[in-house]
């Protein structure tokens, strides 16, 4: 059975419904999708996602936006090496990455 409502075959518009269904699934407030350098991607949510994406990139420890976490997934797509950073709660389980893994695989 088919579980996505809406899909696409553009990279950007598919990674953006998954980003968007993301938030809403795990109540998140951002997800921003970056390079190691932190070139935004694709992102969803509330706030500035290119400071999000870019402070999930480029530092090692948990960054903070005031009071609250940055949570970072890092991978790998093709080798080049990709961060999840997101605001609300840590997505790092197989199935998120892995769905990012799938629309991002060319």
């Amino acid at each position: 059975m088919e579980r996505r409502t809406r899909r696409s075959t553009r990279i950007n518009e598919a990674l953006n419904h998954f980003l968007k269904a993301l938030c809403l699934k795990r109540g998140l407030e951002a997800a921003a999708l970056t390079t190691e350098d932190g070139l935004l991607i694709s992102g969803e949510g509330h706030g500035d996602l290119e400071e999000i994406g870019a402070l999930g990139a480029m530092t090692h420890v948990p960054p903070r936006i005031g009071s609250r976490t940055l949570h970072v997934a890092r991978f790998d797509v093709n080798d080049v090496p990709l961060c999840l950073t997101t605001l609300g709660a840590p997505v790092r389980d197989d199935a998120a990455i892995g769905s990012l893994m799938r629309i991002l695989a060319v």
